[in-house]
C-alpha cells in the first residue's frame, strides 16, 4: 500500500454520484467505488428525478450507499453543493454516474497530496457505451506543463478533466461550493477559486475511465440556448482567472489573442 508521510490511510473520502436515468451504467460506477483498495470511503448518491429503473438499482445497494432521491430536478451544480457542503470528510470525488474508478485510484490519488495541495487531477481512458477503451483523453506532458502554470492556463480554457479528480473538502466548504448561477456546469470556475488555498497537482500514476456516449451532457453544447449560457460562463471563468494571474509579456499577448478568437467564434 502507498504511504504518505503527511497523510494517513485514515483520511475519509466521500464519493458523490449524481444520477439521472442512469440504469445502464450506474451499477458499474458504484461497484468500482465499492471495490476500491482504499476502504475509508462513503458513497453518497443523489438521484435527480430519474424516470427509468435507476432508483430501483440504487435501493438494491441498501446501506452500502447513502441515497437521496430528489422530488424536483435540481441539476448537477445544486446537487453537488447539497451533498458536499458541510461534509466532515477530508476529501471528495465528484463521479459521473457513467464513469468508473480503477481499484487503486483513491489510494494513489491521496498519496499525491501534501500540505500545499488542494486537489489532484489525472488523465482518463475514454470508453464507449459498451465499456470498450477508445483512447487516452489527454497528453500527459501537456497536462503536466499546463498544471505547472495553472492559473494562466485556466484563463485560456479549462484543461482539467474532472473525471477521477480528488479535492480537499474543507476548501470546498470555505468557497461555499460551486457557483449556482449555472445549473449544469461549474468546475472550471471552482478550480480558479480553489487555487486561492493551494496548488492543483497532476499525476500520471492512475487514470479514471470516462464514458462517452449518446446521452452525455456535452452533446447538448451545440444547442443555441445552451451555447449562449456556455459563452457567458466561459467569459466569467476567463475574466476571473485573468484578474488573479500575473502575466509575462508573452502570456499577456497569448491571452488577448485567444480572447479575440473566443469572441469571433461567439459572433459566428
Amino acid at each position: 500500500m502507498y504511504i504518505n508521510t503527511k497523510l494517513t490511510m485514515n483520511n475519509k473520502v466521500s464519493i458523490i454520484i449524481p444520477t439521472y436515468n442512469a440504469e445502464k451504467y450506474i451499477k458499474e460506477a458504484i461497484d468500482s467505488c465499492l471495490n476500491q483498495s482504499y476502504k475509508h470511503i462513503e458513497i453518497l448518491v443523489v438521484d435527480d428525478c430519474s424516470t427509468d429503473g435507476t432508483v430501483e438499482i440504487l435501493k438494491s445497494y441498501g446501506d452500502k450507499i447513502s441515497l437521496t432521491i430528489n422530488k424536483t430536478n435540481h441539476g448537477i451544480v445544486k446537487n453537488l453543493n447539497n451533498m458536499t457542503l458541510g461534509l466532515e470528510s477530508d476529501f471528495f470525488i465528484f463521479l459521473g454516474h457513467d464513469d468508473i474508478l480503477p481499484s487503486k485510484h483513491i489510494e494513489i490519488m491521496i498519496d499525491e497530496f501534501d500540505n500545499d495541495t488542494v486537489a489532484v487531477h489525472c488523465n482518463s481512458m475514454v470508453i464507449d457505451g459498451d465499456g470498450k477503451e477508445v483512447r487516452i483523453s489527454r497528453n500527459d506532458d501537456i497536462q503536466k506543463n499546463k498544471t505547472n502554470n495553472c492559473m494562466f492556463e485556466l484563463s485560456i480554457n479549462n484543461f482539467i478533466s474532472s473525471c477521477g479528480m480528488l479535492h480537499k473538502t474543507d476548501v470546498f466548504n470555505k468557497l461555499n461550493g460551486w457557483d449556482e448561477q449555472y445549473k449544469h456546469y461549474g468546475e472550471w470556475l471552482f478550480y480558479i477559486r480553489e487555487l486561492k488555498y493551494g496548488n492543483i497537482k497532476y499525476t500520471t500514476k492512475t487514470k479514471a475511465f470516462y464514458r462517452r456516449h449518446e446521452t452525455n451532457i456535452t452533446n447538448t453544447f451545440k444547442d443555441k440556448s445552451v451555447k449562449k449560457d456556455l459563452y457567458k460562463y466561459f467569459s466569467m471563468c476567463r475574466k476571473t482567472a485573468y484578474t488573479r494571474c500575473k502575466y509575462d509579456t508573452k502570456e499577456w499577448i497569448w491571452f488577448n489573442l485567444t480572447t479575440l478568437k473566443f469572441f469571433i467564434k461567439k459572433a459566428l
